[in-house]
This record gives C-alpha cells, sequence and structure tokens, in this order.
C-alpha cells in the first residue's frame, strides 16, 4: 500500500509499504479520510517526546472495515456495536492497557502503557490502517467520512468545553483560530455565548472566524485584552 512514512525528525517520504494485518482483536480499516494535526508536524519536527520512529502519521480518521481479526471473524464479526465487514467507522486514536492503576480509575488518558495510533504506531495517512476493534465506532448513514474524521478533534473540543462548563450569556475570547479554536467558536456560540472574540496572526483564519460568526477578531492579544470585557 502507499502510506507516508517518517523515518526520523526531518525526514519524511511517501513509499510503498506492506499492507498491515489485523491481529486478532483488530479490525483493517481501508482509510476514507485523514486530517493532518499539529501533532503531525510536531512529530515530524522532532518535537514529540512519545513518537516512535518509524512511524505512519494520522490520527484524526475514518474508513470502511475490509478485514476481521481472527477472534472477530470467529464471533461472526458482531463486535462493539454489530461492526463487521463493510462497516464505516470513526476510530478513537488513543491506546489503553485498561489495566494500570490510572485506567481502572477512569483516567485512561493518564494511562501508564499509554500509546496512540500515527504516534507510537502506525496510523492512517496510508491506504489501510490495523486499529483495535474496541476503537473503532459506526458512522450514521448519513454522515461522509471526511465528517468522521473530524470526530476526534471535535471530541476534544467537546470535552474543553465541559471541562469549562460555561453559561449562557458568557463571553469568550479564543486565542488560535486554527481547526481547534475554530470548532470551540462554533461550541461556545451554540452553547448560547453573547460574545465570542478571537485572536489570531493568520487573516485567512480570522476571515473563516468571521464567518463563522466570532463577535470581533484581532490580530493583536494586547489590543483584545484591552478592548474585550472581562468576567
Amino acid at each position: 500500500m502507499r502510506a507516508v512514512v517518517i523515518d526520523a525528525p526531518g525526514r519524511i517520504r511517501v513509499d510503498n509499504v506492506p499492507d498491515p494485518t489485523p491481529r486478532p482483536d483488530e479490525v483493517l480499516v481501508r482509510v476514507g479520510a485523514c486530517g493532518i494535526c499539529g501533532t503531525d508536524l510536531h512529530i515530524i519536527d522532532g518535537e514529540s517526546p512519545l513518537a516512535r520512529y518509524p512511524v505512519i502519521p494520522g490520527h484524526e480518521f475514518a474508513g470502511e472495515v475490509v478485514a476481521l481479526g481472527y477472534d472477530i471473524a470467529q464471533s461472526n464479526g458482531n463486535g462493539e456495536g454489530n461492526i463487521t465487514v463493510g462497516s464505516r467507522v470513526a476510530i478513537d486514536p488513543n491506546l489503553y492497557c485498561g489495566h494500570c492503576d490510572l485506567c481502572r480509575t477512569g483516567h485512561e488518558n493518564l494511562c501508564l502503557n499509554y500509546a496512540a495510533l500515527g504516534v507510537t504506531t502506525n496510523g492512517a495517512i496510508a491506504q489501510y490502517v490495523a486499529v483495535p476493534m474496541a476503537s473503532a465506532y459506526l458512522l450514521p448513514n448519513s454522515m461522509s467520512l471526511r465528517e468522521g474524521a473530524l470526530i476526534e478533534p471535535v471530541s476534544c473540543a467537546v470535552h474543553g468545553m465541559h471541562s469549562l462548563n460555561p453559561r449562557s450569556g458568557d463571553t469568550f475570547l479564543i486565542v488560535g483560530a486554527g481547526t481547534m479554536g475554530l470548532l470551540l467558536l462554533q461550541l461556545a456560540l451554540r452553547g448560547g455565548a453573547s460574545r465570542v472574540a478571537m485572536v489570531d496572526v493568520n487573516m485567512q483564519r480570522l476571515a473563516s472566524a468571521e464567518e463563522l460568526g466570532a463577535t470581533r477578531t484581532y490580530k493583536d492579544i494586547e489590543r483584545a485584552l484591552a478592548d474585550e470585557p472581562l468576567g
């Protein structure tokens, strides 16, 4: 299959590599769409302490199941949510052991044996990727694979908004109008924010923020802090 491979920091290539073979508890996914995250750029630049080289990057993705691991096939493919060959799925790229103390107390994001698709093991900027069945989630028929690839970053933004626990009528100042910032902008507006200002040095990003409903945009953080209401 064709894939992007990061051999080492600063060394990236597009090449033919062997097709992955799913382990007994895995499914093989034909990638339909995959995003490029800031994490991928950090891996290329050698700025990710978790990265293991060589690695195929890509952890924001969706695709179609084309093969089942032995254990799943033996159970007639009736795994999580009845996922089987032909199922369209989005993937949680975080690989938790489920056995350490942190996992068992609900803190899987701090897993002592943490791994991640596209970071510590091969990801989805490729034609195929093998993933644990437990990490695959069925997509509704109404959702495209391109939309499904956004589920991972959207879920991060939703978690951030839940952590803030905002109230209707709150005001927001969001620094950074990249993908995550624009997602937070939309969530804040849908949650009843009375005002959402955004700061970025990229005028194209600020234009996107305005199209999505930002109350005001700034290139200068100091100006934003001086102009925007606090509290």
